[in-house]
């Protein structure tokens, strides 16, 4: 009789605990209240931590940032507008001193209404601004409302043109081991070189008779200077040998 007892009260034990952990698929309409419902913290005393996980097709991914609660404090997940993007599957973790313990997968299933069915994270933004619409409001006041999300999503799209492929490609040569390939770019290159050594040449003998001239021409006016004053030397050697003579024949008549 004991154990018969003993066997009901694990029985009802287990069931409750089932009760606790499990929770059913949930199937609900875009922009209908959903709330994933974590029971492990009814059973599982002084809890240090508590979140949800969610995995889209076998892949982790993040649970929606616009989703309320899934803490120690509001261990519910809520969302108060759900979309289509918000669909997957759902786990409670809960831990404490004694260890983890994880809620059964909630599946989340919406049916996507107004637009074509995609997982893209400016999709669900869309959605969530879309939520928060009132009528009536004017295209001006709509974009004065969005402006910070907007400058958000602009400066995420911008791209760096530097680091394209494209202009990366415009400054670089593609490898290319061909033998005719290498015979036309050394001919290409001796042509190149041929064209400017000319030109520099050119300009170098343009240069050197510049110098040449320069020289000679310095040289001319120096001799020139010489001639001058050699000429001005000997005028003034004559005056002098004149005046001389000069001063000789008056005492030679005394």
């Amino acid at each position: 009789m004991i154990q018969l007892h003993v066997w009901l009260f694990i029985l009802q034990a287990f069931v409750l605990f089932n009760t606790l952990l499990s929770t059913a698929d949930i199937t609900a309409n875009e922009d209908a209240s959903v709330t994933l419902k974590c029971r492990v913290k009814d059973i599982m005393p002084n809890i240090t931590e508590l979140n949800w996980t969610r995995s889209v097709e076998g892949t982790s991914v993040i649970v929606s940032q616009y989703a309320r609660g899934g803490n120690i404090t509001s261990p519910n997940l809520v969302f108060e507008h759900v979309k289509w993007t918000d669909g997957g599957s759902y786990k409670c973790i809960v831990k404490n001193s004694s260890g983890t313990m994880q809620t059964v997968e909630t599946r989340l299933f919406v049916n996507a209404t107004n637009m074509h069915p995609c997982r893209c994270e400016f999709r669900r933004k869309l959605e969530h601004w879309g939520s928060k619409l009132i009528p009536n409001k004017t295209r001006q006041e709509l974009l004065k409302e969005l402006k910070s999300e907007l400058q958000e999503m602009k400066k995420d799209l911008e791209v760096n043109k530097t680091t394209l492929s494209s202009s990366i490609r415009k400054r670089t040569s593609a490898p290319d081991k061909r033998k005719s390939s290498e015979r036309i770019g050394l001919a290409g290159a001796a042509f190149i070189c041929i064209v400017v050594g000319l030109v520099v040449l050119i300009d170098v003998l343009i240069i050197v008779k510049f110098l040449t001239n320069s020289i000679t021409f310095k040289n001319y006016r120096k001799m020139e200077r010489e001639v001058v004053k050699d000429k001005n030397i000997r005028v003034m050697k004559k005056r002098f040998e004149k005046s001389e003579w000069n001063n000789e024949i008056p005492e030679s008549t005394a």
